[in-house]
């Protein structure tokens, strides 16, 4: 029987610096960038968030980020976008403005059950850099300024203008992603439905080495529903989205953790440590051991206009 891979090695906390605690229900919680960052220097090293999702916005100030072993300059004003149990860290450049929003899984179910886009919206680090016209053709900065506002008070109403606000950013995020579907294509709801559905079930048993027919049968669709649906979206087979996240894991567990390549393997479900070595030489472009030994990729701040 496999066992669940650890993070141990790995910084987890609930919020930066805090120590995990469980979390029952809805969750919201917003603050500046500057508010946490500047007491650290403005170094966030890498570490994951077990039950929160976050938006990261940059209104001015340049820095790096690193999502999972990708790391990558980014300019004002830029959105990140980091997902449950994505390992990532930041370098601002010091008086950084911005916000980071953070909610939980339970919070984003329920917004997905009326808006099926945003179940996928976290199923993968972003990045997105705008264009100061194109920003200010939305009501991205408000909404994040506005749900900062709120946060911070406890007037009558406080509740549903965080849920307001919140809503009005979800909506500027799909419209500047792109992917907010065609509302009138109830086959495209449809897809984006079931494509949600399987990230959160591959999310959940991705290290049990199920074969995909188990995943078809508990969504209750044939295989090839399901192939078209994931293709259309992300041009992707199940099969191919299902080992990218075993990769993923296997890159994270060989970058953040001293694990032995075999105690990974056998984590994520592999009952042969050579097959598994085959599976990652073949995907990654190189072994398990090399690409543990290349380390994540060094990028700087590069100072300048």
């Amino acid at each position: 029987m496999a066992r669940h891979a650890t993070h141990r090695h790995i910084p987890t906390y609930f919020l930066y610096g805090e120590a995990p605690r469980p979390l029952a229900g809805a969750m919201l919680h917003v603050e500046s960038i500057e508010a946490r960052s500047a007491r650290h220097h403005w170094k966030i090293e890498p570490h994951l968030h077990q039950v929160l999702h976050q938006m990261i916005f940059v209104r001015r100030g340049r820095g790096v980020v690193q999502a999972e072993s990708a790391r990558s300059q980014f300019r004002p004003p830029a959105l990140m976008l980091m997902p449950v149990g994505c390992v990532h860290g930041f370098e601002f450049e010091p008086g950084t403005t911005g916000y980071v929003v953070s909610l939980s899984v339970e919070l984003q179910h329920e917004l997905a059950r009326r808006e099926p886009e945003i179940g996928v919206l976290f199923t993968g680090p972003k990045t997105f850099e705008f264009d100061a016209p194109a920003l200010r053709a939305t009501d991205l900065a408000q909404a994040f300024r506005m749900l900062a506002r709120e946060a911070a008070r406890s007037s009558t109403g406080h509740e549903l203008a965080l849920q307001g606000w919140l809503e009005v950013l979800l909506a500027n995020v799909l419209r500047l992603a792109r992917q907010r579907p065609n509302g009138a294509d109830p086959i495209s709801g449809h897809r984006r439905g079931l494509v949600a559905r399987f990230s959160e079930r591959v999310e959940r048993r991705y290290a049990r080495g199920e074969p995909l027919t188990d995943y078809v049968a508990a969504l209750n669709v044939s295989e090839s529903q399901l192939r078209n649906a994931c293709i259309a979206l992300t041009g992707q087979t199940p099969v191919q989205l299902l080992h990218a996240r075993v990769l993923l894991e296997a890159k994270r567990q060989l970058l953040y953790t001293d694990e032995p390549v075999r105690a990974i393997a056998y984590a994520l479900g592999f009952t042969d440590a050579a097959y598994f070595t085959r599976f990652f030489s073949r995907h990654a472009g190189l072994s398990p051991r090399a690409f543990r030994a290349r380390g994540p990729h060094a990028t700087l701040i590069v100072p300048g206009s």
